[in-house]
């Protein structure tokens, strides 16, 4: 999946910023735990689907659980912060592709996790931080192309051909890098 790459300048407030970086990524490993475990429930009967999603969300909370662990580590505790909406507005733009839409806009979201990971992993200067956002690339990566290959099974359901979900997934990544672009948002992991 090709997204617009993150700004350099993006990469910069983050790098001078890692305490609401890091707590920000929190509640986002959390929101990921939270979205599988809802796919659970959503389609119990999709034997694929369940096996994925069950591993999944133990994973975002073991993701959670490092990154609670990194803001202890400097002195931060877990607390709300506001939100830059940006999986609102990507859910709502899938709506109009139904389930292989939601599932879609789940890979977007990884994926742009994967390619911000990336960076940071090439730019923070704790290298501790560095060798943990390489780590969680791959994790990212992973997480994205399994939504990708649910995607594609359930287009079957939805009345597309199997495995149809490239034209749905080229119009969600350029709303995608839109959200992404808007002006004046925090910094976020999905915002900026």
């Amino acid at each position: 999946m090709k997204l617009a790459p993150s700004s350099d300048a993006w990469v910069r407030a983050a790098c001078a910023d890692i305490p609401t970086l890091l707590l920000d990524h929190a509640h986002c490993e959390k929101k990921a735990a939270h979205t599988a475990v809802r796919f659970l429930f959503k389609y119990p009967e999709w034997p694929d689907l369940v096996a994925a999603m069950s591993k999944l969300a133990r994973e975002e909370l073991v993701h959670f659980d490092q990154v609670v662990r990194e803001l202890k580590l400097r002195g931060l505790a877990l607390k709300p912060l506001t939100s830059a909406h940006y999986a609102g507005e990507l859910f709502s733009a899938a709506k109009k592709f139904g389930d292989t839409g939601e599932l879609l806009a789940c890979a977007l979201i990884e994926a742009r996790s994967h390619e911000r990971f990336v960076r940071l992993s090439e730019a923070v200067p704790d290298e501790r931080l560095r060798d943990f956002y390489r780590e969680l690339a791959a994790a990212e990566e992973r997480h994205g192309s399994i939504y990708v290959e649910l995607a594609r099974e359930r287009s079957d359901w939805d009345g597309e051909e199997r495995g149809e979900v490239g034209p749905l997934l080229a119009e969600l990544t350029g709303r995608e890098a839109e959200i992404l672009a808007r002006p004046g948002q925090p910094l976020r992991m999905h915002a900026g």
